[in-house]
C-alpha cells in the first residue's frame, strides 16, 4: 500500500507508512526520514509481551521504556514518568521517540516528545486498529484529568506514522470492534467508496480479514490526512473529526475511564448525534450501519453517572461561551457544527445509552 504523505501549512511534514511487515524497518525508515541520535523506544507493555520477537529485531532503536497502559493512566503523571526515563537515557535534541502501542501510548508518548527538551521529533507506531485510523495520525497529542478527557495536551506532528496491519492479528474481537467505530465515523464523514465498503465488508474486518481491513484502514487515513493537512490546529474543518466524540468522551469520562473502550464510546456517540440530525434525508442508513456496531458491555447509566455524563459535556473542549457546539450530520457525507441546547444534550444522551 502507498505512503500518504501529509504536509502541513507550519511546514510539518508526516509520512504515513501502511504496510504489512513495516514494524521490522522501523529503523531504516526512521534513518530515511533523516531522523538520528539517541533513540528512546516507549512501548506498551502489553505490545511488547504480544509481540516480543518482532520488537527484539528493532536492537537499534535500545531497550524499549515499557509502560503500563491503560485510560485510566492516561495522566500527566505518566508523561513526567515517559520525560524521565528518556532523561536517564540522555537523549538529547537530536534525538527522537518512538510511540508503539494504542493510542493511550501514542498520546503520552507524543506529549511527552513534545514537553522533553521543549520537543523533539517523535514516530508514532499505532498497535491497534483504533490508533492506526486515528490517535496515530494528526499530532494531537494528551492527557486526561480528573475533570475530563484530554483536556490537557499539544498539537505536536509525528515525523512518521508507521501502521503495521499484521500488528492487528492479535487484537481481541472487542479491540477491532472499538477501532471500526472510528472507521465508521470516517464512512459517514466521507461517504463514497468508504461508506459502500464499511456497510459491505464490515462483520468480516471485525472478524480479522486482512482483505477487509486494509481498505478500511487506508480510506479512513486517507480522510483523516486531507482534513488535518489542511487545519492542523482544529480552527474549522478538524472539529468535523469529533463526530460522536461529545458523547462519547462524557461517557468515558462519568465511567470513570474504566467501562467503555474508547470506540464504544464513540460508537454510543454516534447513536447520540444522529437522534439530534432530524432533517438528515439519509439518516436511517447511517443508523442502520452504526446499529452493527458491537458494544460488548452494557450501556445502562444510573443517576450519578448520568449526570456526570451531562457535566462532561459542559467542560468539553467544544464548549464555547457556555454552549455546546455538537458536529452533526445534514446528510451522509456533509458534516456541519452547531450549537446545541441543553435539553438535546440530554436527548442525545438518552438515545446513546437506551
Amino acid at each position: 500500500m502507498p505512503t500518504i504523505e501529509v504536509r502541513f501549512a507550519s511546514g510539518a511534514r508526516t509520512d504515513c507508512v501502511i504496510e504489512a511487515g513495516a514494524l521490522q524497518r522501523i529503523p531504516k525508515l526512521c534513518a530515511e526520514a533523516g531522523l538520528g541520535g539517541t533513540a528512546g523506544f516507549v512501548c506498551d507493555a502489553r505490545v511488547l509481551t504480544l509481540h516480543r520477537d518482532a520488537v527484539s529485531a528493532l536492537a537499534a532503536l535500545g531497550e524499549p521504556i515499557s509502560r503500563p497502559v491503560s485510560e485510566a493512566r492516561k495522566t500527566l503523571e505518566e508523561v513526567d514518568a515517559i520525560c524521565e526515563a528518556l532523561a536517564a537515557r540522555n537523549l538529547g535534541r537530536d534525538g527522537y521517540v518512538v510511540a508503539l502501542g494504542g493510542g493511550v501510548l501514542t498520546d503520552l508518548a507524543g506529549l511527552a516528545a513534545a514537553l522533553y527538551l521543549r520537543g523533539v521529533p517523535w514516530v508514532s507506531v499505532p498497535s491497534t486498529l483504533l490508533a492506526q485510523v486515528d490517535a496515530g495520525l494528526g499530532g494531537k497529542t494528551g492527557a486526561n484529568l480528573r475533570a475530563g478527557k484530554n483536556l490537557v495536551g499539544a498539537f505536536h506532528q509525528p515525523r512518521l506514522v508507521i501502521c503495521d496491519p499484521l500488528l492487528l492479528s492479535t487484537l481481541p474481537a472487542r479491540e477491532r470492534w472499538s477501532g471500526l467505530s472510528e472507521v465508521v465515523k470516517c464512512a459517514l464523514l466521507e461517504g463514497g467508496e468508504l461508506l459502500d465498503r464499511c456497510e459491505r465488508d464490515l462483520e468480516a474486518a471485525a472478524g480479522g480479514d486482512a482483505q477487509a481491513l486494509a481498505p478500511l484502514i487506508e480510506g479512513a487515513v486517507r480522510l483523516k490526512a486531507r482534513i488535518v493537512a489542511a487545519d492542523e490546529r482544529e480552527g474549522g474543518q478538524r472539529a468535523f473529526l469529533n463526530l460522536g466524540h461529545t458523547v462519547g468522551h462524557a461517557l468515558e469520562a462519568a465511567t470513570g475511564y474504566a467501562h467503555f473502550t474508547h470506540g464504544e464510546a464513540v460508537a454510543l456517540g454516534l447513536r447520540g448525534m444522529l437522534e439530534l440530525c432530524d432533517s438528515m434525508p439519509d439518516r436511517e442508513r447511517a443508523r442502520s450501519l452504526v446499529a452493527r456496531l458491537r458494544i460488548a458491555v452494557g450501556r445502562e447509566l444510573d443517576g450519578g453517572q448520568r449526570a456526570a455524563a451531562l457535566q462532561a459535556m459542559t467542560r468539553d473542549k467544544k464548549v464555547r461561551r457556555g454552549a455546546v457546539r455538537f458536529v452533526l450530520l445534514e446528510r451522509i457525507g456533509a458534516p456541519v457544527v452547531r450549537e446545541v441546547a441543553p435539553e438535546d444534550c440530554n436527548r442525545a444522551l438518552s438515545a446513546a445509552v437506551a
